[in-house]
């Protein structure tokens, strides 16, 4: 790289040599008659032009430019400079030395002090291009699928960036129209049918799928049609989650699992949710978990208040200090057992909606732990709803399809909550509640992904409970935007689930989860059969059979309204506090017991033991 001092006496004998040079020309390349005739004329000129060409040099600082990256905009900034300085040289010379120049030495003289300095800009421009190109040729040869717009912004990008190490060898397309086609040179080499033949042919590294319209079919056909190379690709995001971005290298991504779903994922509209929160305080309990952390960031970027409820500190810690920059932020490390403590939050703070994520999730662990699963999910949903001022307009709790016809404790505890939830929306007046209904939560923590990669990267076989068991999957995303979308829906009572396609066997999941690490599970990747745990079920469902089920006005999410009728609001407080009563006592309770005696005697057939 030049040196500034270098770079300066570049652009300033630019100026110096532009008489002489111009003198030269203008009298047919006759030097002894520039020295002869034009002696005194030649000393001034050049005195004169060395001189405003050190002034505007220095006065602009051209000096300080990167050569090799010169932009047009420098470009103009030097045409700038040498029309400035050819006006005074003009000025001047006609002023003091009238007479002394042919006219032409005018014009060629800024013509000929552009051109001495453009053209080391771009020799060292063209030489630090062809270094680097050298130093960094590209080594992995890349296929695009799609040949539209987004697949020629992609190659433009990728041609720009030669340090990424990419060289486009062709692109696919189902238009048969642009087969053997061209695109900057590069051909169209067939439809997407033809991505294996291809692969093996060119010895691909890399496939870009930049199909920014393409549904689930399209990818899932383009995924199974290249897993098995267990080479690198990149999908270009769709078309709601490119809204604000331009298609360039950068908003390419791996396939993600969510990619491979049976269905499209649900996004939120972010405007619609600030419009509708706007000028309100949300508090949102379990705020640093998986569900709660997203919601709080999705609010928090529309600029809405938040109460952020946690007991765990360092993770109330970490989310205020990420989220403060957004939004006015009240971190409070508090315990939603804790009724008195619940109150004056509320009392305090006044909030106007509560978003109730707080709960234990782990079926297993809780199987083992009855009291801590009823303090927390039961009697911390009860302190929620008796902590209610008038000033809250809706609560909105989370549940889970564990909850349906529960076999274990986790599921039980989730069912008492949202009956206290749909009991308390019609013996209480002053607010609305709701009850949102989740499957298994993709990129939650502990969820079944996390323990597979943690097992492959211990080169462990991946553990299976049994072959036949089915789950229902939500990415994280989708788990927040049916929260806040269900708090806009107005309804009281209600349950909501997404439509959330067909139920994905265990076994197929982890084949896909293999195929996405470039694995083959069963060849590549081992696998154990463990069978069922305590509390789990073969097939979870979303909803019981004596539930009823109806559209709502979002396409994409379904009501429930629950049989609930005949538990009296009195009788369940009653119930849930002698249980809470008699467990800080240090009474030996049978919980779960307890629970499903009780649900039998208010209804027949409410729950299955």
């Amino acid at each position: 790289m030049l040196s500034t001092r270098v770079k300066f006496i570049i652009d300033f004998l630019a100026f110096f040599f532009a008489t002489g040079i111009a003198l030269w020309l203008r009298l047919d390349l006759n030097i002894y008659t520039v020295i002869n005739r034009y002696r005194e004329a030649l000393l001034w000129g050049t005195l004169v032009n060395s001189g405003l060409g050190w002034f505007f040099i220095f006065y602009y600082q051209t000096y300080r430019q990167i050569w090799r990256y010169t932009s047009f905009k420098e470009i103009i900034q030097l045409i700038k400079i040498i029309f400035l300085e050819a006006a005074f040289f003009t000025a001047g010379i006609l002023l003091f030395f009238r007479g002394t120049f042919p006219r032409s030495v005018f014009l060629l003289s800024p013509i000929i002090s552009f051109g001495l300095m453009l053209i080391p800009r771009f020799i060292i421009g063209y030489y630090s291009e062809r270094s680097f190109s050298l130093l960094n040729k590209p080594t992995k040869k890349a296929l695009i699928v799609g040949a539209g717009d987004a697949g020629e912004k992609i190659y433009r990008e990728i041609n720009h960036h030669i340090e990424l190490g990419y060289r486009i060898v062709g692109f696919v397309d189902d238009d048969a129209r642009k087969i053997n086609s061209h695109l900057h040179g590069i051909r169209v080499l067939g439809q997407i049918d033809k991505i294996p033949e291809i692969i093996k042919k060119k010895n691909i590294d890399t496939v870009f799928v930049a199909i920014p319209s393409a549904g689930k079919k399209i990818i899932q056909r383009v995924y199974d049609l290249v897993s098995p190379f267990s080479i690198e690709t990149l999908v270009m995001p769709g078309i709601y989650e490119l809204i604000g971005k331009k298609i360039s290298f950068d908003v390419l991504r791996p396939f993600k699992l969510e990619d491979l779903l049976s269905r499209d994922p649900i996004f939120l509209d972010l405007q619609k949710v600030a419009a509708s929160f706007s000028g309100k305080r949300i508090l949102i309990t379990g705020a640093c978990g998986s569900i709660g952390s997203e919601i709080s960031r999705q609010l928090a970027i529309s600029g809405i208040e938040l109460i952020l409820l946690d007991n765990n500190e360092t993770g109330i810690f970490d989310l205020h200090s990420e989220l403060k920059s957004l939004t006015q932020v009240y971190p409070l490390v508090a315990d939603i057992r804790c009724l008195g403590r619940m109150k004056n939050i509320i009392n305090t703070y006044h909030p106007h909606l509560i978003f109730h994520a707080a709960a234990y999730k782990h079926v297993p662990l809780m199987e083992e732990n009855h009291e801590e699963a009823f303090l927390t999910n039961v009697v911390g949903t009860l302190n929620c709803i008796e902590s209610m001022g008038e000033g809250v307009e809706k609560l909105v709790a989370i549940s889970t399809d564990k909850a349906v016809e529960p076999e274990n404790m986790m599921g039980l505890s989730k069912k008492m909550a949202e009956i206290l939830v749909s009991s308390a929306a019609k013996s209480r007046l002053n607010s609305k509640m709701v009850i949102v209904r989740f499957g298994n939560v993709l990129g939650s923590r502990g969820n079944v992904l996390e323990v597979w990669k943690n097992q492959l990267q211990k080169n462990q076989p991946l553990t299976i409970t049994d072959p036949a068991m089915k789950r229902y999957f939500m990415t994280t995303q989708e788990a927040v935007t049916l929260v806040l979308e269900a708090s806009l829906l107005g309804d009281n009572g209600g349950t909501y689930v997404l439509k959330m396609g067909d139920l994905i066997p265990i076994l197929d999941l982890a084949k896909e989860f293999c195929k996405i690490q470039g694995y083959d599970l069963g060849k590549d990747v081992e696998y154990e059969i463990t069978g069922i745990r305590s509390g789990e079920k073969i097939i979870e469902k979303l909803w019981e059979d004596d539930e009823e089920v109806s559209e709502t006005v979002h396409q994409k999410i379904l009501k429930i309204v629950n049989n609930t009728n005949s538990i009296q609001w009195e009788d369940l407080v009653y119930f849930i506090r002698d249980i809470e009563k008699r467990i800080m006592e240090g009474e030996p309770v049978q919980v779960k017991n307890e629970i499903i005696k009780f649900l039998e005697s208010c209804s027949r057939g409410l729950i299955k033991s």
